[in-house]
């Protein structure tokens, strides 16, 4: 898995490309708290290139979203893919978690 990061002040666009499983997703949670620790308070996941999500990435979405709102801020998804969509809706993760169809989408919402 590569991430890739943009920090606009209080607001993060992570780009998560590949297998977001195992310990993969172990670095993106510490990542993301590293950002949080300076003062990073709204996270965007984009999720557009990630091929595949396991039981320990879908854990650390919901971390990062409960770490979000401990800042005062939220966590966003953007652009999942057909499977990556499913695996949300199956495991109902979609319901505690704020998706979009896109970046531009979700910061829309954050402004």
């Amino acid at each position: 898995m590569n991430l890739r990061f943009e920090d606009h002040g209080r607001l993060c666009v992570v780009q998560i490309d590949g297998e977001c499983v195992g310990e993969s997703s172990e670095s993106l949670r510490r990542a993301c708290n590293e950002r949080f620790a300076t003062g990073v308070r709204d996270l965007i996941l984009d999720v557009s290139e990630t091929s595949l999500i396991d039981s320990t990435g879908l854990e650390v979405l919901l971390d990062l979203a409960d770490a979000s709102a401990e800042q005062r801020g939220r966590c966003l998804l953007a652009a999942p893919g057909d499977l990556l969509r499913s695996i949300l809706e199956i495991t109902r993760i979609s319901d505690r978690l704020e998706i979009h169809e896109g970046v531009e989408a979700a910061a829309r919402i954050l402004r």
